[in-house]
């Protein structure tokens, strides 16, 4: 990934970010407290960027004070922490990286009110054809983002116990395959 592409996708979808966090986030002097210097941040790790995996929610749950600052609240309530203390440091280098976007560009802290529309998801894929990839794995983070992108795609859901399902998709030259896990005592969602 270089510098100008990920200048790029900052400049145009300010609400996506990238699974890599200051390592002493969300706590004391950590990049994420001065949100104008993640986009730098992040270009100076480009080497370690996966963006054939996509980690993505349902929409903000607040405001953003710079691009590349969603998933990257250095405060608790938003949980955004959880997700370091799950891939950075626990060791899931294959998701470590992953590019992190919501499916509605939309701010609303009821997620409940939030509608996926076709337009959201071809938004989605504007994203990742500008990623650049020639297959992608997207984790949806919940049902209503998985449920969103099946009704675009009007695909049949291959389902797996405990409460998993998938989708693959094959478009011209890029596949597609969304995955959804959740569970009966889920956090709370973005």
């Amino acid at each position: 990934m270089d510098r100008e592409t990920l200048t790029e996708i900052a400049a145009q979808y300010p609400w996506a970010s990238w699974a890599v966090w200051d390592d002493a986030f969300p706590d004391g002097d950590c990049v994420e407290t001065q949100p104008e210097r993640l986009v730098e941040f992040v270009q100076d790790r480009a080497e370690m960027l996966t963006p054939d995996i996509v980690l993505m929610g349902l929409n903000r749950s607040d405001d953003l004070p710079a691009p590349y600052a969603n998933f990257h609240a250095p405060t608790r309530k938003h949980y955004d922490y959880r997700l370091k203390e799950f891939i950075q440091d626990g060791g899931l280098d294959r998701l470590q990286g992953a590019y992190i976007t919501d499916l509605v560009d939309d701010v609303d802290p009821d997620s409940q009110s939030v509608e996926v529309t076709d337009d959201d998801a071809a938004v989605l894929l504007d994203q990742l054809r500008l990623l650049g990839e020639s297959e992608y794995h997207v984790v949806c983070f919940g049902n209503k983002p998985f449920g969103g992108l099946v009704d675009y795609f009007d695909a049949g859901v291959t389902s797996r116990s405990p409460e998993l399902g998938g989708v693959q998709i094959r478009m011209k030259d890029e596949a597609v395959r969304f995955l959804s896990a959740y569970a009966r005592n889920r956090p709370p969602q973005r």
